[in-house]
């Protein structure tokens, strides 16, 4: 298996994905509190520190998510279970259109079957509506 590294920063149309290292620990405790009010440095340190370990060891991969009009973090995306033979194309974004979701989706989609394009997948994206349903299912 090739290093991960040479998967960063990939740069889209509207967004710029990035490990999350790369960006500033309070946008991403910002992004992290949205989620769950609980979230503090600690619990957001230990999150960055298990995905930089998963990618180390090869078993997923997760960026953060910018904006690249706003230069705002808006999430993160990724795929995970890279070592199951059914990955999970991941993506979880705040204040983004559908638009600019969809980019993320098929890019990753793209990566997926570039590097393993063997294996089947599933989807786990948030927010999910029917046009974003309609065009997974088209994948």
């Amino acid at each position: 298996m090739r290093s991960f590294e040479g998967l960063r920063p990939i740069i889209t149309e509207h967004c710029y994905m990035d490990w999350l290292t790369e960006f500033k620990l309070q946008s991403v405790i910002d992004f992290q509190k949205k989620q769950d009010d609980k979230a503090d440095i600690m619990s957001t340190s230990n999150f960055i520190n298990a995905i930089m370990n998963d990618i180390m060891s090869q078993k997923g991969l997760l960026w953060g998510v910018m904006n690249k009009g706003s230069k705002q973090f808006v999430g993160v995306a990724g795929i995970s279970n890279l070592q199951n033979n059914s990955p999970i194309i991941y993506v979880n974004v705040l204040n983004t259109s559908t638009e600019d979701e969809l980019e993320l989706i098929r890019r990753i989609v793209q990566l997926k079957n570039q590097y393993w394009p063997d294996k089947s997948f599933q989807f786990n994206i948030s927010p999910l509506n029917n046009e974003i349903k309609d065009v997974i299912n088209a994948l």
